[in-house]
């Protein structure tokens, strides 16, 4: 399945809270009244966020984003079908309403799911946590070096993520989930993605891996990951412009419950 990854921004004179407030309750209606092929649609609320390295003087990117959303398509041609109808959609139309359009981050990705030590138990009671969902999920956006070619990329962050994991003992026993979005080579012919989402020049990424936690206050494991990935002995990565969100997921279209 198709994967396409958004990060978005607010438009000027929006708080955060109108933001997700709008893109939820509104902009979501209007997806699920014009879903098309859309077989999955999910957003995610930015919590918090951090943008480069302790290391850095000075931001090197755009340090700003207020949600994520992910859309599932079965192919490409269902993915333009959607995303390109005959007459421009209305969620196309609507993104001026609440997004800073020009400055969106875009990735047609396929997923890999990560093993993982203490996986979300079937029965969790209090938590109110769907199977394989935690209540905290971390987007980790990373830009490869432009020295790697991307199929070593991929294979250099596993074996970096599985020795982060070592060193970080805390983040391993409390890690639920993990999923890789490998960039594809789709992704030469976004036309479609950047028409929807009106992006002008946006930064390329080839992963985005998402993390799920139990709740907020597992923030920290994830610190803990981090630090020890981007001290990897591998250089695979450009960590001063990667990023990664705390997120809320909020679910608008699934049409197979997981």
């Amino acid at each position: 399945m198709l994967k396409l990854i958004a990060a978005s921004r607010r438009r000027p004179g929006l708080t955060r809270a109108d933001y997700q407030r709008y893109i939820e309750f509104y902009h979501g209606t209007i997806a699920r009244n014009t879903r098309g092929a859309l077989h999955q649609y999910i957003q995610n609320h930015v919590i918090d966020s951090a943008f480069g390295t302790l290391q850095d003087e000075a931001h090197q990117q755009i340090a700003d984003r207020d949600g994520i959303v992910e859309l599932y398509f079965n192919n490409f041609s269902e993915m333009i079908q959607t995303l390109e109808p005959p007459v421009p959609s209305a969620t196309s139309d609507d993104g001026k309403f609440f997004a800073d359009e020009p400055n969106s981050i875009t990735i047609m990705s396929e997923e890999e799911e990560v093993s993982v030590d203490s996986p979300l138990p079937q029965f969790n009671p209090g938590l109110g946590i769907v199977k394989n969902v935690g209540a905290l999920k971390v987007f980790h956006f990373i830009m490869r070096d432009e020295h790697v070619y991307p199929e070593d990329f991929f294979i250099y962050w596993k074996k970096a993520h599985y020795a982060a994991l070592e060193k970080s003992p805390y983040a391993r026993s409390q890690l639920r989930r993990c999923v890789m979005s490998k960039r594809l080579r789709l992704n030469d012919n976004d036309a479609a993605a950047r028409n929807h989402f009106k992006m002008v020049n946006p930064p390329r990424y080839d992963l985005v891996v998402s993390h799920w936690f139990d709740t907020i206050e597992q923030a920290g494991a994830f610190r803990e990951y981090v630090d020890n990935l981007q001290n990897s002995d591998l250089h695979f990565a450009n960590w001063s412009k990667s990023f990664f969100l705390y997120t809320k997921q909020i679910v608008i279209i699934r049409d197979t419950p997981q």
